[in-house]
């Protein structure tokens, strides 16, 4: 950015503590008239009805680059280096501002971040989204929170030679989203259509987006990370669960099946699964040093319904430095297995479609069925296995991709290896409501089957 243009947004930065105040203290308020619950509508991102060449190694990269760089731990710097969004993104509609100054947002969801953040006026550059970019000038709720403020501006963040507090995360391949951190209200929408208010929420209010794929709709991210212990509880969900019933629910839908579903809190989350269905636990491991993550514990895999034995929980344990486990994450589009699980479980898979008859082919280095029918019905399930005797199933459709190449169609297999840790994503968790409960001391994931399409009624 050019010296003139970061003068500016200094000096508009000064003006602005002044008019609205600097914030100290202080954590979000309960919803009125709530009864401690809320849903945001979840919205995904066009997504083609098939993949090509080009997009599909895009995907699988976005999800590499997403654990190498945003589920790996990282330093306790200001720099925490991040990926842009994948071509499927899950998003949520949030009101940010009040008064003329308010304005609703899609933001991505992301479970390895703890930070929330906006594009803000003025921006350079000002990426395309689907409302007008947030002016803080116009939100008389609006603050910006000082850089004296030795509880909120602390690492990650620091103090700016203008008096503010400062945020600013690298992307991968181009300069980074940078601002300050700041407080607003955000609204969210009743089950009569109205919108409640919880003020004080803190966010990122970035003036620089190099590097940041809008999609031509999204505002930002929601921040959705597990909380660092000795980090400012900056991440979306550690301001509002204290408050609000202490759970999260999402439930992922087909992109193009619906328009939306509900990313539930507190009391709006369905205390029982449909009819002739069970609901399944597992508990979530507890926060590393440096990192956002939910991590679980994956003990083994099957394919189509037969148990790789050679896959058992010694591929899946995290370290005591960190390094391998397994977490799951809404925000990376596919699911990834560490390498020396991954080469048994495609085998696997190879050796149940080779008893079936499917024509296997190698399209471009990955591994694909060609089709049409019949190979559909051979396609196999997968299920991860999880301590306590609990398994997550997923369907052919989400363990094989559509791939259009070459004027054929083919079948491919839609995971990643890699060289850390697993990763659960959200491709493989479509059709599964989960439950996020942080409340005790151990936090619980619970899950089960169902038709997310339903969940916007």
């Amino acid at each position: 950015m050019p010296p003139k243009s970061l003068l500016a947004l200094a000096l508009l930065a000064i003006l602005m503590l002044f008019s609205h105040g600097v914030t100290t203290l202080g954590s979000p308020q309960p919803l009125n008239g709530t009864g401690g619950s809320f849903s945001l509508k979840l919205i995904v991102n066009h997504q083609p009805a098939h993949y090509d060449l080009a997009s599909l190694q895009r995907a699988k990269d976005q999800v590499k680059c997403r654990i190498k760089h945003q589920i790996l731990p990282t330093s306790n710097e200001i720099r925490p280096f991040m990926c842009p969004p994948a071509d499927m993104v899950y998003a949520v509609m949030v009101g940010v501002g009040t008064q003329t100054g308010f304005q609703n947002y899609q933001l991505a969801l992301d479970m390895a971040v703890g930070l929330s953040w906006i594009q803000c006026w003025p921006c350079r550059p000002c990426r395309p989204q689907l409302s007008p970019v947030f002016d803080p000038t116009k939100s008389p709720t609006f603050q910006y929170i000082s850089g004296n403020n030795g509880v909120w501006c602390r690492a990650p963040y620091r103090a700016l030679p203008n008096g503010a507090c400062g945020f600013r995360i690298a992307y991968r391949h181009t300069p980074e989203v940078s601002g300050y951190l700041a407080r607003d209200t955000f609204s969210f929408p009743t089950r009569n259509n109205d919108f409640v208010p919880l003020e004080g929420i803190f966010f990122g209010c970035a003036h620089q987006t190099e590097g940041f794929d809008t999609h031509g709709a999204l505002a930002g991210l929601l921040g959705l990370g597990i909380g660092v212990v000795g980090r400012p509880p900056t991440a979306f969900t550690k301001q509002v669960l204290p408050g609000h019933g202490g759970r999260f629910s999402y439930c992922p839908f087909v992109p193009g099946m619906s328009t939306y579903s509900y990313f539930r809190f507190g009391n709006d989350i369905p205390s029982n699964p449909p009819p002739n269905v069970s609901r399944q636990s597992t508990p979530v491991l507890a926060p590393l040093q440096n990192s956002e993550a939910y991590y679980i514990q994956l003990v083994g895999v099957s394919v189509g319904g037969s148990r790789v034995t050679r896959v058992t929980h010694h591929f899946f344990r995290r370290n005591a430095h960190g390094t391998g486990g397994c977490a799951i994450d809404i925000g990376t589009q596919m699911t990834a297995f560490v390498h020396s699980a991954y080469v048994y479980i495609e085998e696997a898979v190879l050796q149940h479609l080779r008893r079936h008859g499917a024509h296997i082919v190698q399209v471009e280095g990955h591994t694909c069925v060609r089709q049409p029918a019949p190979h559909q019905d051979v396609l196999p399930s997968m299920t991860l296995h999880f301590v306590n005797r609990s398994w997550l199933r997923i369907m052919p459709d989400q363990v094989f991709v559509k791939l259009v190449h070459g004027g054929h169609q083919y079948r491919c297999l839609g995971f990643v290896s890699d060289s850390d840790r697993t990763i659960i994503g959200a491709m493989q968790q479509i059709n599964h409501r989960f439950i996020f409960d942080l409340r005790d001391t151990t936090p619980i994931m619970s899950f089960n089957p169902e038709d997310c399409h339903l969940d916007a009624a």
